[in-house]
């Protein structure tokens, strides 16, 4: 007996179990062979053809193929690779909305086997000449009497099949649980839309072999059906991205040409010896490994060219280990030097590399959308977007859960608002762990919550849906749908059905293309720069070089720049106090989640701390990191040093670590490297400790070429902001990223003496702009103003400035709460002439009834009725309405709001004049970072502010426990600590907060205050 017809959790929304589950639960069965046929899909083909190598189970590769509209279920059995290219068509046209059943089965069934109980459907196809078996499903019934006799007649094979939809019998409530969602209903009136089907388990061969006793023939015959399905996946090799013109080699001598010109823009045309050298090795290579077709293809996506022949202009960051290669920092892909920085091109691509490496290109995050479209449209039919595979996590399941248990939304947002991600990181059930955090010290958790969680638990981790990679793109010489099932995201664009590691594992060749809010900021500044008369030659900026911008990094003041603004970035950049290039890239890369203790010595060795290198074994390898291992590729180079790794085991080892399987895959080379180093007389507690560093490289970390690339961007935004503070704060808040709020970078322009305009009609652009001292507010900043607002704000005034509010108001036609938060915000103060916002709002009121009244005539009248004497809100009554629109305050900050506070407050401005000592102050939550001790306790880092300044805290455990319940950004509080200092950079250590009164708390989004 064969398991024909079994599904797993990738089926998605449909059972219960995983690839790896399944594998298991065969083998422990007995089974020698297993076929997995989820619904639609080939999501977890990569996971399953892995687990069946694990488990040396031979692999049946298939899928259920069901109607789009009809319920007739076929399911395909590949017997070699031509029914593999079928079966990915058939699935690419049903996610296309495309699939005949009965023509395309007909007429791509080549290599395929198709089983169905639909007799009718049966009958076309064989009468087509289609390989079809009837399915009898996992027990004989009436039903499948009636079709084994048809199969009999048609001397067609009639198999048995276990038509398995769970993991283990225990999973009935999973799986109802798992509909329910699917209909977006609750278990209880699940019949209503779905009526109950029986689903089944995978049961040992004896049991079928058992039932079928009264029908002798069907058990061979499965037997022999499975036997012919000899094909055990796909095995493309590596398949390159095609370059359109590459005939007879032309590819190679084109990158050639290409290559040795932009050397000459980069270095001048007299090209010394270095740069030949290097050239020269890195196009032998790209050649010799049939790489050269791939570097064309993203020089021609990046340096495409518009309508007019011309090149668009566009701001790039290649990144990630193709930042190593020369070639690819001479067509312009990357923007670091690789000489100068001493960037290894063997790190990207070496003759002994069997998978295939990827090159990573930033662009602007509002143009990647163009990018993406105008690559899939250039390789349409070619071309597709590799998929995100969106499991449950635990938010996710217990929102789920509760509502397929008839919970109010309500009382479910309460809990998972306030629910951690870490809290699927600690032992105990889920109950258990959500008691403990301190977030939820006040959360009911009494029924039906136990029994909600209990089944939440088991959820997660199981597939949900597909959603986009955030920019791989796939391209291929032949129809994409030859070599992997394509469907449709919700946005429209096609989308593979395997992730990145899948993607991988089959050998397509991917080009991330990604968005960057920070090139955005980086772009738009430097163009307001040079709008206002600046010079800056970019071909030949080279800001890390600045004295000014290098001050500025060491002091830590970069918050708005990419990837160095962080709280920890920050106080890492304060404590090492040089503003080097070098050292930012170290600083980039060291500073993961599971390498704390690493940062502290860096900071300790790079201050003159004595340090030996890691063990005499490795020698001199990591000595520009001061004898710690800070980038992706010093894992590989301490496995060859110390453990002798060939080259290729050691580069696996490195990749592994970032893998979602890697746990089963990691003992081999843990145990690999534990005996190698032990040959090499390696004592064990050497072997452990380097081990554990290695292992802080798990699931986050850089390779140096990354980092030098980010670190180039970080100073390009250093140096326009320590220069051109306005233009560039006022880029950052226009690009609505970074790691802080709107309010937050108000504050820190404020800090940087900059003055803050309100929005004004007649002058504010829909964007924030920067000019000399000054940044005025954007239209974009006031909250319920819609986009084509904005635009006919712009637009209409374009022809004639507004003279006053009734003419603002007939032309532009805003809609009440519109009209409201433009009047709140300090938008048409210019239009009255006291700037008395309770005139304004009379006056809109009075132009909204007269509007009303003279409906029926061509003309709006343009005299109002004459105002009685209003008086101007109260300054309090004023901000809170301000803050409510805008979510900042203009000329204070919201600490104004919250009324007299308590005497004695130390200013945070003046927080290091009190190192070693107790104090209290007041601060207004920014953001926080919510971090596990070693214990698996949980603390977090917090950022507050008050008028004058920035003061980063710890919460250690027990502080947090007692105050993480009121803890909010976006509204102030009274602490109570220690003032600290570690290498110059300043913390405080929290033991009390109090939240300041509720009642005086300004609240964002009130426009209609």
């Amino acid at each position: 007996m064969v398991p024909l017809r079994v599904r797993s959790s990738y089926s998605l929304l449909r059972a219960t179990g995983s690839p790896a589950a399944l594998c298991r639960l065969a083998v422990t069965l007995g089974y020698a062979t297993l076929a997995l046929t989820d619904r639609d899909n080939l999501y977890g083909l990569w996971s399953f053809l892995a687990a069946c190598r694990r488990e040396q189970l031979h692999p049946i590769v298939g899928a259920e193929l069901s109607e789009t509209e009809g319920d007739r279920v076929v399911t395909c059995l590949v017997k070699n690779i031509d029914g593999y290219r079928n079966l990915s068509l058939l699935l690419s046209k049903r996610h296309a909305g495309e699939l005949d059943v009965e023509k395309d089965l007909g007429g791509h069934a080549e290599g395929l086997f198709l089983l169905g109980r639909d007799r009718e459907l049966l009958e076309i196809l064989h009468q087509q000449g289609v390989q079809v078996a009837a399915d009898l499903g996992p027990r004989p019934t009436e039903a499948g009497r009636s079709l084994r006799e048809w199969a009999k007649l048609r001397g067609v094979p009639a198999v048995a099949t276990p038509d398995s939809a769970l993991g283990k019998e225990e999973d009935q409530d999973l799986y109802l649980l798992l509909r329910a969602i699917a209909h977006n209903t609750s278990i209880s009136r699940l019949g209503e839309v779905e009526p109950p089907e029986v689903q089944y388990v995978l049961e040992p061969p004896s049991v079928y072999r058992e039932r079928f006793a009264v029908w002798p023939e069907v058990i061979g015959a499965t037997e022999r059906l499975a036997a012919e399905c000899a094909f055990a996946g796909p095995a493309f090799g590596i398949i390159m991205p095609p370059w359109r013109h590459d005939h007879e080699g032309e590819a190679g001598r084109m990158l050639r040409l290409k290559a040795y010109q932009g050397a000459c823009r980069r270095y001048g045309d007299d090209l010394g010896e270095p740069v030949v050298e290097r050239l020269e090795h890195e196009l032998r290579v790209i050649e010799e490994m049939g790489y050269s077709s791939y570097f064309l293809v993203v020089r021609d996506i990046v340096h495409r060219k518009g309508a007019d022949g011309h090149r668009i202009k566009r701001r790039i960051c290649g990144r990630g280990s193709g930042a190593a290669s020369l070639v690819a920092y001479c067509l312009e892909i990357t923007n670091v030097c690789p000489i100068k920085h001493n960037l290894y091109f063997e790190r990207f691509l070496n003759p002994g590399r069997t998978d295939p490496p990827d090159i990573d290109v930033d662009f602007a995050w509002d143009e990647r959308d163009t990018v993406l479209q105008e690559v899939l449209s250039d390789f349409a039919g070619h071309s597709a977007m590799v998929a995100n595979h969106i499991m449950f996590q635990p938010r996710m399941a217990i929102r789920e859960t509760a509502k397929a248990f008839g919970m109010p939304g309500s009382e479910i947002s309460r809990l998972t608002k306030r629910l951690p991600w870490l809290a699927d990181r600690n032992e105990g059930s889920l109950q258990q762990r959500l008691e403990q955090l301190p977030t939820l010290r006040d959360q009911d958790l009494s029924e039906p919550w136990p029994e909600i969680l209990t089944l939440a638990a088991r959820l997660i981790g199981i597939p949900r849906y597909l959603s986009v990679h955030p920019g791989g793109v796939v391209i291929t010489p032949r129809p994409i749908r030859e070599y992997v099932p394509v469907e449709y995201a919700a946005k429209g664009v096609p989308i593979i059905q395997w992730e990145k590691d899948g993607t991988e594992e089959a050998g397509l060749v991917k080009i991330d293309i990604l968005g960057n809010r920070s090139l955005g900021v980086i772009r738009d500044a430097v163009k307001a720069v040079q709008r206002q008369g600046g010079e800056l030659d970019e071909m030949h900026w080279n800001p890390e070089d600045d004295q000014r911008t290098r001050s500025g990094v060491a002091r830590g003041t970069t918050m708005g720049c990419f990837y160095i603004e962080s709280p920890a970035m920050r106080l890492l950049q304060q404590k090492a106090g040089s503003g080097d290039f070098e050292q930012l890239v170290i600083q980039s890369s060291i500073i993961r989640p599971a390498a704390n203790e690493f940062v502290r010595e860096y900071v300790r060795r790079l201050h003159g701390g004595a340090w030996q290198p890691l063990h005499p074994s490795v020698g001199d390898v990591l000595d520009e990191t001061f004898g710690l291992m800070v980038y992706q590729e010093d894992v590989s180079r301490v496995a060859v040093a110390m453990a002798g790794f060939s080259h290729a085991r050691a580069d696996g080892l490195r990749k592994v670590m970032s893998k979602k399987d890697k746990e089963l895959r990691l003992a081999d080379y843990r145990e690999q490297f534990y005996r190698g180093c032990g040959e090499r007389n390696i004592g064990a507690e050497d072997i452990d400790r380097v081990w554990k560093m290695m292992m802080s490289f798990d699931g986050y970390s850089f390779c140096k070429p990354h980092s030098a690339s980010y670190a180039r961007v970080s100073y390009q935004a250093a140096y326009l902001k320590h220069h051109h503070p306005a233009e560039f704060m006022a880029a950052v808040i226009s690009n609505q990223g970074g790691y802080y709020s709107t309010m937050a970078y108000v504050s820190e322009a404020k800090r940087l003496g900059l003055t803050i305009l309100h929005p004004d009609v007649n002058r504010s652009n829909e964007r924030w702009s920067g000019e000399k001292r000054t940044i005025r507010v954007g239209l974009q900043a006031i909250q319920g103003l819609s986009q084509k607002s904005m635009a006919r704000i712009v637009t209409t005034r374009e022809q004639r400035s507004f003279s006053d509010p009734v003419d603002f108001w007939s032309r532009v036609l805003p809609a009440e709460d519109e009209a409201r938060a433009l009047i709140h915000a300090g938008g048409m103060d210019s239009l009255d002439t006291g700037g008395n916002r309770t005139m304004l709002l009379w006056q809109w009121a009075s132009f909204q009834r007269n509007r009303t009244l003279s409906a029926t005539h061509t003309l709006f009248p343009v005299r109002l009725p004459e105002p009685p004497p209003l008086s101007p809100p109260d300054q309090r009554s004023r901000l809170m309405r301000e803050y409510g629109v805008l979510g900042f305050l203009c000329d204070y900050h919201p600490m104004v709001l919250m009324g007299r506070l308590p005497g004695g407050l130390v200013k945070m401005v003046d927080a290091p004049r009190h190192v070693g000592r107790r104090i209290r102050c007041a601060g207004w939550l920014l953001t926080g970072k919510l971090v596990s001790t070693k214990t698996g306790e949980v603390m977090e880092f917090l950022t507050f502010e008050d008028d004058t300044g920035m003061l980063e805290t710890t919460f250690f455990p027990e502080a947090y426990r007692r105050a993480a319940h009121i803890l909010q950004s976006g509204r102030g509080y009274i602490l109570t600590g220690i003032v600290e200092a570690d290498y110059g950079a300043l913390t405080l250590t929290v033991e009390q907060v109090s939240a300041i009164g509720e009642g005086a708390r300004p609240r964002p989004g009130s426009a209609q205050l």
